[in-house]
C-alpha cells in the first residue's frame, strides 16, 4: 500500500473499504495508533456528504467518557475529507458474545453499566445515538466501547445543539436498525430521544444473555410488527429481576423506561468484582483481533515488486486463513464517511439464516500482475470490451486485458473516458491552469483533435478574463463532448450564500473538436455531469440538493431547470430507461424521463445496487448481496456469506450472467457480517450459485475492481492483478 500523510497521521495500512470510504490503520506524529477514515472522491464532490461529515464530527467531540470511543482530529473541509479516530481492536458485541456464550446476571450487569455509562455521557452532551446495535459496540481490554455517531441527533438542551445543526436525512427516512430500535423510531408517533438509545440497550443486553434478539429475525417488515405489537421474547435471560428490569427497558411508551443514569445504577448494583471483558475466553478474542491487525501491517509492508509479471497456476486451495477483513466498523455506510470511533473484526449475529456452504468448486486462474501505483487518490480503473485502462499520477495507459502489456500512454490526462474507437481525455498543460480536451485513438493512442486552451474559446464572452475552476467533468453525446469546469465550496457557508468561482461548461463537436457553444452557471460548485437523450443535465451544488440544469447538446441552451434534481442527475427529460436508487431503508426502481418509480421495495440498509442485465438488480447491504426482480422488486435470492466486489464508483460489480463478490474459501462457513480477505467469488446472476473462485492475496488492500470478457481485474495496494474463469 502506498503511504499517505492526513494532517500529522501517517498511514500504515487498509483496513477496510465500503461504499462511502476507506479506513486506514495510522500512526500519529508522537506514534499513536489511530483509524484515519478517508471519504470518497466521488462522495467528497456531494456537498451534502461533507455536511454530514461536518455534523458528525461535532456531535463526536461533544461526548466524553471511558466507554465511548473518542475523535482525535478531522479535516471535513479538505479535498478529500478525512478524520482521525481512536484505534480500538476487538470483537463486536454479536461475534463476543457468538464466540464465548450468553453471559451470567453479574456480567450482564458489568456489561449494562458500562454501556449505560456511554450512554450517559453520550446524553450529557446533548445527544441521542438512535443506531445503538451489536455492530455498533466493541468489546476491547478496556471494557466495551459504544461507536458510530452517525445518525446522532440533538436533543436541544446539551452542548451539541446548536442552531446550525440541519436535519440532514430526507424526510420519512426511518433511522436506526430494525430489532434495536424503538417503537417511536419506527412510527414517527415523538420525536426520537435519549429513551430510544434505553430501548436499545435493552435488545442489546436480552441479545448478550440469551444470545438471540428479543423481537427475533426475519425480514425487516416482520421485526418491526413484532416491535410494534407484541411482547419481548426474555426467555432465558438470568434468573432474579432482569426480566422485569429488560421489560421496562423495553417497553413501548418513552416514559415507561428508566433513564441510562438510573440503568447505570441498577446494573452497577449487580456488577462482579472481575469485568466480563477481563475474563480469558473474552481477552483471547480480543487478543485475536490484535494479532490480525499485526499481521496486516506485516502484510502490508512485504508488499514488494514492480512491472508486469506473469504468475502461475493458482496454488492448491488451502485451509481458512486467519487474516479477516476489517470494515467500518458499526454503520459507517449508512452515512458519508461514517463517526465510527474504532475498527472491528466484523462477526457474526446470532440467529443469521445463511446458504449451505458448497463442497466441490472450480478456480479461477492468475494471469498476470503489474506494478501501476495506488490508484485510490486521484486513479482510475476502467475496462471495455478489448482494452483495460489505468489512470494515475496524471498518466493515462491502455493494457491489454488478456497480458497486461501497455499499448500506449499519455501524459497529463485528468479525465479519461473511453467510447467507442476514441478516448477523450481532458488534458492540463504543463503551466497553463487552462484545461483541453483531446480524442485519441483507442487502438494506439495516436492524438485525433485538441481543443486548445479554453480561454481562446471563439463562444467565451469578451472580458471572460478570469481562470477556469481546477475542477473538470467531461461527458460526450454521440455528436457533442461536454467539459465542465468548476471549483469547489470551501465552508458551508460559501455554498449557502452561493458564493465563489461559476462553472463554466463548453461544447465541441465530436468528430472535429470544434467548439460550438459556452454557457456560465450560478456560483454552484458541480456535482455530476450525465449525458442521455441529446441533452447534458448538469447537476448544481448551490443548496444541499441544487436545481439539475439541462442543455442541448448542440447549443448549450437551457431547455430547463429541474429544482433539486441534482440529487438525481440521471432523472431529466432526455434520458430513457430506468434507473435503482436507493435510501436507508428501500430500493426504488424510477423511470429517467419521468422521474416516477415503477416500484419500492423495503431492504434494510440497502447501501447501493447495480443492475444485472435486464431482468436483476443487485444490491449490496450490510447483511450481504441481494438480487430483486427488475419488473416488481420481488426478490430472488440473498447471501449473507459473500460481499459485493465494488466498482470505482462504489456500486456493486455485475452482468448479465455474473456477480462478482468476495467471500471465504468455499466449504467454509463465513460469519454474516464479516467479510473474509480469502478470495473472489463469481456468482451465477440467476441463481447465485457458485460459477468458479479464485484465491486473491493483498485483498484487504484492494481499492478497485473491474471485470469483461470472462476476466477480472482486481487492484490490491499497488498491484492490479487478473484472474480468468476455467
Amino acid at each position: 500500500m502506498g503511504r499517505f500523510e492526513f494532517g500529522e497521521y501517517r498511514t500504515l495500512a487498509l483496513l477496510g473499504a465500503g461504499g462511502m470510504g476507506r479506513a486506514y490503520l495510522a500512526r500519529s506524529g508522537s506514534g499513536r495508533l489511530v483509524v484515519v477514515k478517508v471519504m470518497h472522491a466521488h462522495l467528497a464532490a456531494e456537498p451534502l456528504f461533507r455536511e454530514r461529515l461536518r455534523r458528525e464530527v461535532q456531535a463526536a467531540r461533544a461526548v466524553t467518557g471511558p466507554f465511548t470511543a473518542a475523535v482525535l482530529d478531522a479535516a471535513p473541509q479538505a479535498p478529500l475529507p478525512w478524520l482521525a479516530v481512536e484505534y480500538c481492536a476487538g470483537p463486536t458485541l454479536s461475534e463476543a458474545v457468538a464466540g464465548c456464550g450468553p453471559l451470567a446476571s453479574d456480567d450482564l450487569a458489568s456489561l449494562g453499566a458500562a454501556l449505560a455509562e456511554a450512554l450517559t455521557a453520550i446524553h450529557a452532551a446533548g445527544l441521542a445515538h438512535r443506531d445503538l446495535k451489536p455492530a455498533n459496540v466493541l468489546v476491547t481490554g478496556q471494557g466495551p466501547r459504544v461507536i458510530d455517531f452517525g445518525i446522532a441527533k440533538a436533543l436541544g438542551d446539551g452542548p451539541a445543539s446548536a442552531p446550525s445543526d440541519e436535519a440532514l436525512t430526507g424526510s420519512g427516512e426511518m433511522l436506526g436498525s430494525t430489532g434495536f430500535m424503538a417503537p417511536e423510531q419506527m412510527t414517527y408517533a415523538t420525536e426520537p430521544a435519549a429513551s430510544c438509545d434505553v430501548f436499545a440497550l435493552g435488545a442489546l443486553l436480552a441479545l448478550a444473555a440469551t444470545g438471540r434478539r428479543p423481537h427475533g429475525g426475519g425480514t425487516a417488515p416482520q421485526i418491526v410488527y413484532r416491535t410494534l405489537h407484541e411482547e419481548p421474547d426474555l426467555a432465558g435471560v438470568p434468573d432474579g429481576e432482569w426480566g422485569a428490569f429488560l421489560t421496562r427497558c423495553l417497553s413501548k411508551r418513552p416514559d415507561g423506561r428508566p433513564t441510562a443514569a438510573e440503568a447505570l445504577d441498577w446494573c452497577a448494583a449487580r456488577a462482579g468484582e472481575r469485568p466480563w471483558w477481563e475474563r480469558p475466553e473474552v481477552t483471547a478474542l480480543i487478543d485475536g483481533h490484535e494479532e490480525a491487525v499485526a499481521r496486516r501491517i506485516a502484510v502490508s509492508a512485504d508488499a514488494d515488486g514492480e512491472g508486469a509479471t506473469r504468475v502461475g497456476p493458482p496454488p492448491t486451495p488451502a485451509g481458512p486463513s486467519r487474516r479477516r477483513v476489517f470494515a467500518w466498523a458499526g454503520a459507517a455506510v449508512t452515512t458519508a464517511a461514517g463517526v465510527t470511533a474504532a475498527v472491528a473484526l466484523l462477526g457474526d449475529e446470532p440467529g443469521t439464516r445463511r446458504q449451505p456452504v458448497t463442497s466441490s468448486w472450480r478456480t479461477g486462474t492468475p494471469l498476470w500482475t503489474r506494478e501501476v501505483g495506488d490508484l485510490e487518490y486521484g486513479g482510475a480503473l476502467t475496462r471495455t470490451a478489448d482494452a483495460l485502462y489505468v489512470r494515475l499520477d496524471g498518466t493515462a495507459r491502455r493494457l491489454d486485458p488478456n497480458t497486461g502489456a501497455v499499448a500506449w500512454e499519455f501524459e497529463g490526462a485528468a479525465d479519461v473516458l473511453p467510447s467507442g474507437k476514441t478516448v477523450y481525455v481532458t488534458y492540463s498543460r504543463s503551466g497553463s491552469s487552462s484545461p483541453e480536451v483531446v480524442a485519441l485513438d483507442a487502438a494506439n493512442g495516436t492524438e485525433r483533435w485538441r481543443t486548445g486552451a479554453l480561454e481562446s474559446n471563439p463562444y467565451r464572452p469578451y472580458g471572460f478574463y478570469s481562470p477556469d475552476g481546477p475542477s473538470t467533468l467531461l461527458a460526450v453525446t454521440r455528436r457533442t463532448a461536454c467539459l465542465v469546469t468548476f471549483a469547489e465550496y470551501d465552508t458551508s457557508w460559501a455554498r449557502r450564500t452561493n458564493q465563489g468561482q461559476r462553472w463554466r461548461a463548453y461544447g465541441f463537436d465530436l468528430p472535429t473538436g470544434a467548439p460550438l457553444w459556452f454557457r456560465s452557471g450560478t456560483a454552484a460548485q458541480v456535482t455530476a455531469l450525465n449525458a442521455a437523450g441529446g441533452r447534458f443535465a448538469l447537476a448544481s451544488a448551490a443548496a444541499t440538493f441544487g436545481p439539475l440544469y439541462v442543455l442541448h447538446e448542440r447549443t448549450g441552451e437551457e431547455e430547463s431547470s429541474i429544482p433539486d434534481g441534482s440529487a438525481t442527475p440521471e432523472v431529466h427529460p432526455g434520458a430513457r430507461g430506468t434507473r435503482y436508487y436507493t435510501t436507508r431503508t428501500s430500493v426504488r426502481r424510477v423511470n429517467l424521463a419521468t422521474g416516477k418509480a415503477s416500484w419500492t421495495r423495503p431492504l434494510e440498509e440497502a447501501r447501493v445496487v447495480s443492475p444485472a442485465g435486464d431482468e436483476l438488480v443487485v444490491a449490496s447491504t450490510a447483511d450481504g448481496l441481494s438480487a430483486l426482480d427488475a419488473a416488481d422488486g420481488d426478490r430472488r435470492w440473498w447471501r449473507d456469506d459473500v460481499r459485493a466486489l465494488t466498482t470505482p464508483d462504489g456500486h456493486p460489480l455485475a452482468d448479465a450472467t455474473a456477480i462478482y463478490a468476495t467471500g471465504p474459501r468455499p466449504g467454509v462457513s463465513a460469519t454474516s457480517a464479516g467479510v473474509s480477505t480469502w478470495g473472489i467469488h463469481v456468482l451465477a446472476a440467476a441463481t447465485a450459485r457458485l460459477r468458479w473462485a479464485v484465491p486473491v492475496d493483498g485483498l484487504t488492500t484492494m481499492s478497485y475492481a473491474a471485470a469483461g470478457d470472462g476476466l477480472i481485474h482486481v487492484c490490491t495496494s499497488t498491484t492490479l492483478q487478473t484472474f480468468r474463469g476455467p
